[in-house]
């Protein structure tokens, strides 16, 4: 058979739906609080045979929170991102990008009288790019992450991509500008896509919420090894007052 013919045949094959496919089905269901049993057994119902060992890993590989290396911590009513070397982010905005504008291209490496081989395009972002965005990005764009380097990507083909506040700059080869930017654009709208998936997030968020503020009252009043039958309503009035006074003290003093 030709090589031609092969190639005929390949585009007439149908194409094969798997699971990945009925991820927003999934989530749907997950949501409703069905478990991945009766999630694999709504799916069987309705021709798609599966398990729900099958949908449990596939929630786990599209769940975007899992992926968070540092994941988040919340101060006072905002949360944040928490990762290594990085000042502290707010959490959601991050994970919401897109390219706002083109600003500028610069040619690099001009040997005159002939052409410039490398160009860096710069890019206005809609808000800068957290730890978790720019994780998922490399991955649609194939590019190893270096948790150590993460606002400065290079990949094996000749792309580099260096992130500051909501500026993206892109170094390629100049015959290479118009697939780059189709690969980067399509690897953008993906990365933000993939986390517009979470339909849990802002009860997490609450969750974590309403955590913190028992944890905090908690540690206020009660002593640590204290249970709240040992300690008296003096004990309690007390440290009530001496926190009061903390806070007091602690709002006084002024930063250097």
């Amino acid at each position: 058979m030709t090589p031609n013919k092969m190639l005929e045949q390949a585009k007439a094959a149908p194409e094969k739906r798997g699971l990945e496919a009925y991820l927003e089905t999934i989530w749907e269901l997950r949501r409703k609080g069905n478990s991945y049993r009766e999630i694999a057994e709504f799916l069987n119902e309705r021709g798609l045979a599966t398990d729900h060992t099958a949908v449990y890993r596939l929630m786990m590989v599209n769940n975007p929170l899992l992926d968070y290396r540092d994941g988040c911590v919340i101060l006072g009513d905002v949360e944040y991102e928490s990762r290594k070397g990085r000042p502290l982010r707010p959490f959601s905005a991050g994970l919401f990008i897109a390219i706002k504008k083109n600003l500028q291209i610069i040619p690099l490496k001009n040997a005159a009288p002939m052409a410039a081989i490398w160009c860096e395009a710069h890019f206005e972002l809609n808000t800068p790019p957290n730890y978790a965005w720019l994780h998922q990005l490399c991955k649609y764009l194939h590019i190893d992450w270096n948790p150590d380097l993460p606002c400065d990507l290079q990949s094996n083909f000749g792309l580099e991509l260096k992130f500051e506040g909501n500026l993206m700059a892109m170094v390629c080869q100049t015959f290479n500008l118009e697939t780059m930017m189709r690969d980067v654009g399509t690897s953008v709208k993906e990365a933000t896509h993939f986390f517009e998936q979470d339909k849990e997030r802002f009860s997490r968020r609450e969750k974590m919420l309403s955590e913190q503020r028992s944890e905090i009252l908690k540690n206020v009043v009660i002593n640590p090894g204290e249970s709240k039958d040992d300690i008296s309503e003096e004990c309690l009035e007390w440290n009530r007052k001496h926190a009061q006074e903390l806070t007091k003290q602690f709002n006084s003093i002024p930063m250097p």
